[in-house]
């Protein structure tokens, strides 16, 4: 299930009817070139450049840049965090009674980014079947809230951690058709505002929707990229961005200094005959 998610100090759930979708599937070049002889050099020239401007243009509209991937377009938060401290590391960084979380390492990967970046530690929860969170096909929120508030206080030292938790649904399946949720500890919650909070739900619903990432992928990408966002990395971004853009005007004057080089030694050459 998938869809909106009320608001609330310390929780945010995830539910959401949404259609049937196709399995997942968990892992699936071209290349072509030539060269045309003849043409005037204002014209080679000028291929050169619009290459290398559509490159630039499209690392701008995608945060992974030139040599990476695509990722959900997701709104910059405008807001100054600080980082969190004094959160004690929890051992584990996630419980999967459903077996379905592969890749884990991908996992572990993304909420030890988040925890570096915001002081927050995330624990992801998958839980079977319970007919105690579920009354029907309607899932009950507060007797999850009442759950997992236990669970907080049974784990957690300190106020800085965050659960993510995945309640199964009856006749469940690794499409999840069961419910999310975010569960806070104060401290937590102080950098995962309602405004963080739908920037990372927005990361993961369009990570959930890109097939060629696995369960444990798609949820460690989502914290990484929210992580990213909240606490203004983009800042690196503009860095690396600025060194693009120099490298594509080397490399136009490098062509140049070559096609000049070429059509002097061509004139040399003629001369001499």
């Amino acid at each position: 299930m998938r869809g909106g998610w009320p608001g609330g100090p310390g929780r945010g759930p995830f539910p959401p009817p949404r259609p049937p979708r196709p399995p997942r599937r968990y892992w699936g070049y071209r290349r072509g070139g030539g060269y045309r002889r003849g043409g005037s050099c204002f014209s080679y020239i000028a291929v050169v450049i619009l290459i290398i401007a559509v490159l630039l243009i499209t690392s701008f509209q995608s945060k992974e840049g030139i040599f990476g991937g695509k990722e959900p377009k997701v709104t910059q938060s405008p807001t100054q965090r600080e980082a969190i401290t004094g959160t004690k590391t929890f051992k584990d960084w996630y419980l999967d009674e459903t077996h379905y979380i592969d890749r884990t390492k991908d996992l572990t990967d993304g909420l030890k980014y988040f925890y570096s970046k915001t002081g927050i530690q995330p624990y992801v929860l998958f839980l079977d079947y319970d007919g105690t969170f579920w009354n029907g096909d309607i899932w009950n929120e507060e007797a999850a809230e009442q759950y997992l508030a236990q669970v907080y206080k049974d784990t957690f030292a300190d106020n800085g951690h965050m659960i993510l938790a995945y309640f199964a649904c009856e006749n469940d399946s690794q499409d999840l058709d069961g419910t999310f949720y975010l569960y806070y500890g104060s401290a937590a919650y102080s950098i995962m505002d309602n405004e963080a909070e739908t920037i990372f739900w927005s990361y993961f619903d369009g990570n959930y929707d890109n097939l060629d990432y696995s369960i444990g992928e798609f949820i460690g990408k989502s914290f990484e990229q929210t992580a990213d966002n909240i606490m203004h990395v983009e800042k690196d971004n503009t860095i690396r961005n600025i060194l693009l853009i120099s490298l594509g005007a080397v490399f136009i004057v490098f062509i140049l200094a070559v096609v000049i080089t070429k059509k002097v030694i061509s004139k040399d050459s003629e001369k001499l005959v």
